[in-house]
């Protein structure tokens, strides 16, 4: 079908954006469609929205209207966790993993979970991640169902990467992709621009809309069919998370909650995370760089923070909640940062690629908290739960993470074997994080012995 270009002129006029077209008549008929499709697919309500935001910065600073989040109850119980248990080899129990990142700042090309992780055997943050569904389901005799949203600039190599290793001998039955959608980048003059002749510049739009795109791929209807109930929501970049974690699903289902938040204290006032707080009777999140300081540094008499709880994006979800918000009105706000991006400028008649500051737009999973009729959180250790990987040196860098990964390894082996774990680094097996009650057996008492062999497996 012949392109229209006057349609096309007429929707960019609607939003000031007439010189996307500048290069027209240097592109071939291919790049010529490609360009058109993304202008008829940009959403004006969408990008209106985006260019009042960067208009009004100050609007994304919240009124002191909230109060400290107080519902919370501490992780460790048992009966709980038996019941989650249950649940898991019920089949009641899937996971949604977001892992639409690229590496970049880890100095890597292609998607985080690619990165090879491990103490010994470096395996990947994917590969670590499908061994935990098998140990699972070897646990619970049910292995549980993965969902991994990627993004459009991941998608293809996370297919092939899996493709590639067989998907770490996961039933294909078991595991599920599809790509989160992209939001379109302005300069800081409010504008869009091109960072190829034709392509317009966009970013993905965040994770708030990931349950929304589980929907519209069809996966909860699957599942749903299927019989579950409960979806654990976790990021691929924290190996210490737990997809299939007993206790929280089975303190979410002692109650009619919605949504269960797994977070842990804050340690530092300037620390990276968003902030638990109450809003006119509603959990939000806010983020650090939108918390006002003097309440983020607020203290109790007791030393601790008055604020007390951090957010870590990981949560238990009801699917009939999932279903009800994502075909309800729910209007998610759009958050906006700064990021480096390349764009198209024409200087002497030369048309390059530079690199600027841009604005990049995103939707927060956090942002569906106020929406819950029914919303608790449990509260976990920190080293049990949280060590993301996110710079390549540093606080939150591949040393750091293998540093918690061993910690945690020591731990687990020593309420396993009742003995002190070896003092020179080792992995154990995900089998050891899911134990079996044989491999309890197996190992009471039993003194490792990882200099033959650091790689511990049942």
């Amino acid at each position: 079908m012949p392109i229209d270009i006057l349609l096309l002129k007429n929707k960019l006029s609607l939003i000031g954006e007439e010189h996307l077209l500048h290069y027209w008549d240097l592109l071939s008929e291919n790049s010529q469609d490609k360009l058109a499709r993304q202008i008829h697919n940009l959403d004006v309500p969408t990008i209106l929205s985006q260019k009042q935001l960067i208009k009004s910065p100050l609007a994304k600073v919240p009124p002191l209207t909230f109060e400290p989040f107080s519902q919370c109850e501490t992780s460790g119980n048992l009966r709980n966790k038996k019941l989650g248990e249950k649940l898991l080899a019920e089949g009641k129990v899937g996971c949604l993993v977001v892992a639409g990142g690229q590496g970049t700042r880890l100095n890597m090309a292609g998607p985080k979970g690619m990165y090879p992780i491990s103490v010994i055997k470096h395996k990947s943050l994917f590969q670590l991640l499908v061994e935990k569904a098998k140990a699972s389901g070897k646990q619970t005799g049910k292995i549980p169902p993965l969902a991994i949203m990627t993004s459009p600039l991941n998608h293809e190599q996370t297919l092939a990467f899996f493709k590639q290793h067989d998907n770490f001998g996961l039933s294909p039955e078991h595991i599920f992709f599809y790509p989160q959608e992209m939001l379109p980048f302005l300069n800081q003059q409010g504008t869009l621009f091109l960072e190829k002749l034709d392509q317009i510049a966009m970013g993905p739009n965040g994770n708030g809309m990931s349950l929304t795109s589980f929907v519209q791929n069809g996966i909860w209807q699957r599942w749903s069919e299927k019989g579950i109930e409960f979806l654990n929501y976790v990021l691929i970049d924290n190996p210490l998370t737990d997809p299939f974690d007993a206790e929280l699903i089975g303190f979410h289902a002692t109650s009619p909650s919605e949504i269960t938040i797994k977070c842990i204290a804050r340690q530092q006032a300037d620390e990276k995370v968003g902030i638990l707080v109450n809003e006119t009777g509603k959990a939000k999140v806010i983020e650090y760089t939108e918390f006002p300081l003097e309440e983020r540094e607020a203290r109790l008499p007791d030393g601790h923070f008055k604020h007390r709880y951090a957010n870590i994006s990981l949560f238990c979800f009801s699917m009939n909640f999932i279903r009800q918000a994502t075909t309800s009105q729910t209007k998610l706000p759009l958050h906006a940062n700064l990021k480096t991006a390349s764009s198209l400028s024409r200087e002497n008649h030369r048309i390059s690629s530079q690199k600027i500051q841009a604005w990049k737009f995103e939707t927060f999973i956090f942002d569906l908290l106020p929406y819950a009729q029914h919303l608790r959180a449990l509260v976990y250790p920190r080293e049990e739960c949280f060590s993301p990987l996110k710079n390549e040196t540093g606080e939150a860098s591949p040393t750091s993470v293998r540093a918690s990964l061993q910690a945690q390894d020591r731990r687990i082996l020593e309420s396993i074997t009742h003995l002190p774990s070896p003092v020179i680094p080792f992995e154990l097996s995900q089998e050891f994080h899911y134990p079996t009650p044989q491999l309890l057996a197996a190992w009471y008492q039993r003194i490792p012995q990882p200099n033959s062999n650091p790689y511990l497996e049942p």
